[in-house]
C-alpha cells in the first residue's frame, strides 16, 4: 500500500510564500505528533520530553513560508496625497530618540567628548 503525504492532500493557505518549504514542513510536523503523554511519538525522537526539536523545527518553517502579518495599520493618506506621519501620541512617544540624555551635552557643552590632547607617557 503506499502511503499519501499529508501535504500532497493539504490545501494551501493563500498567504504561503515558499509552497515548497510549507510541504515540506507540514509532512514533518505530520510525522512528529505527540503521544497521550505529550512526547513525540516517531521512533528518530525517542527520549525527548514534550514536542521535539523537529516539530519545533516544522512549525517554525511553516510560520516562514507564510507571508509576514501586518503589524499595524496601514497610515492614512491626507488630502495631498502624502502619508500622514501619525497621531500625536505615537510622535510623544518617540520625541528625544535622537537627542542626548546627558544634561551637559543639552546645554552645547563638550563635556561628553573624548579630550584634544593626549598626555605624553
Amino acid at each position: 500500500m503506499i502511503r499519501e503525504r499529508l501535504s500532497a492532500l493539504a490545501v494551501m493557505p493563500d498567504d504561503v510564500i515558499d509552497p515548497l518549504l510549507w510541504r515540506l514542513a507540514l509532512d514533518v510536523a505530520a510525522a512528529h505528533q505527540p503521544n497521550e503523554h505529550g512526547d513525540c511519538r516517531n521512533l528518530q525522537c525517542v527520549g525527548q520530553r514534550g514536542m521535539c526539536t523537529a516539530a519545533r523545527t516544522a512549525r517554525r518553517a511553516m510560520t516562514k513560508a507564510r507571508r509576514p502579518r501586518p503589524v499595524a495599520a496601514p497610515l492614512a493618506r491626507s488630502a495631498d496625497h502624502h502619508h500622514a506621519v501619525g497621531s500625536s501620541q505615537t510622535l510623544a512617544r518617540f520625541r528625544g530618540w535622537f537627542t542626548s540624555t546627558d544634561p551637559e551635552a543639552a546645554r552645547g557643552g563638550r563635556g561628553w567628548l573624548l579630550p584634544v590632547t593626549v598626555p605624553a607617557a
